[in-house]
């Protein structure tokens, strides 16, 4: 009897104490995106994948849009494997599907185009590794309208390849009863691309702390297993007549805040006449909002997503595979980003 009351008491000074014991780290999967449409990866790029010990590279095949002549879908940016991954490193394929080609698309045509994703990624994955995949993943930004053919489609893939997965977007975590919970084996949190790059006055469009927090907090209670990507990677929006222009991939800070054709607001640069510049035609009054992701925004986000998700194995990724892109964040850095808690 008094083993059985000094049991009792340790668990209820556990519970009074909070001492529940220390939950065991998550296992992470180190993994990488690359979005480009030639899998030609440098040296400097296959440095990054040793030396942070990558073990998964989604590799975008393929996107998928609406032909506006045929008003039918269509494959565009079909990849182009220049090399063989090295040993060790597993090939994710995945699909961008933009949702206007789901809004045209007939219901009764979503079979046949999940069949012609499968048959298309079967054949690049022959051709190139020999093998079919092993687990595919679908990105797409479906709306409520969408919803019920783009869940279709899913399912007629996960018929074909059981670990499908899909990428799921802020807003589709906290208003998951609306959105719907795709019927896929596992989702990939995207956590970036938060604000509308299309309004000058967006503070950061790559990725805002103050919007992730909005969102996050039911991610402990979503359905699904959860993955995540974050941000590895900078740019700059330029905008003339508060109107957007266009992206200028990897031009950051240090490229801007030395020109005296440009006046300097905080991440603003605002050009002060006429000239040109990366062999662009500059008008005075443009504005260049540079969009570079804090390292410290980014790491205390990734821990809290760490922490928060559910399932205790995850796959931690960066987007994406680009020698220039990743040097927003230095080597060490990046190893504690792909770090357990």
């Amino acid at each position: 009897m008094n083993n059985i009351a000094a049991i009792i008491l340790l668990i209820l000074a556990c519970v009074w104490t909070g001492c529940e014991g220390e939950k065991p780290p998550k296992a992470i999967t180190p993994a990488v995106y690359h979005w480009k449409t030639a899998f030609d990866p440098t040296a400097e790029e296959k440095s990054f994948l040793k030396n942070n010990a990558i073990r998964q590279v989604y590799v975008k095949y393929f996107d998928i849009d609406l032909d506006n002549q045929r008003g039918k879908p269509t494959f565009k940016a079909i990849v182009q494997p220049k090399q063989t991954p090295s040993q060790g490193l597993a090939v994710v394929p995945v699909v961008y599907i933009t949702n206007r080609t789901l809004t045209h698309l007939e219901g009764r045509y979503v079979k046949a185009l999940a069949d012609k994703i499968y048959q298309k990624i079967t054949a690049i994955n022959q051709a190139w590794l020999q093998k079919k995949p092993a687990t595919i993943q679908i990105d797409c930004d479906w709306t409520l309208q969408t919803k019920k053919k783009y869940f279709a489609l899913l399912q007629v893939l996960r018929r074909k390849c059981p670990q499908l997965s899909a990428t799921i977007r802020l807003h589709q975590i906290k208003f998951s009863e609306r959105t719907g919970v795709p019927p896929v084996a596992r989702g990939m949190l995207m956590c970036y691309n938060m604000g509308d790059w299309q309004l000058e006055k967006t503070p950061n469009s790559i990725f805002d702390p103050a919007i992730f927090q909005q969102y996050a907090s039911r991610l402990d209670t979503y359905p699904l297993p959860l993955d995540v990507v974050m941000p590895a990677f900078y740019w700059t929006i330029v905008y003339r007549n508060h109107r957007f222009m266009y992206f200028i991939n990897t031009l950051g800070s240090s490229d801007l805040r030395h020109l005296h054709a440009f006046r300097a607001e905080a991440n603003r640069y605002i050009a002060q006449k006429d000239t040109s510049a990366w062999h662009l035609a500059i008008r005075k009054g443009d504005v260049f909002r540079v969009e570079e992701p804090s390292f410290e925004d980014i790491f205390h986000t990734s821990s809290y997503v760490k922490r928060k998700i559910s399932n205790q194995n995850l796959t931690f990724a960066l987007y994406h595979l680009d020698g220039k892109s990743l040097t927003i964040y230095t080597h060490a850095q990046i190893q504690q980003l792909y770090q357990p808690l």
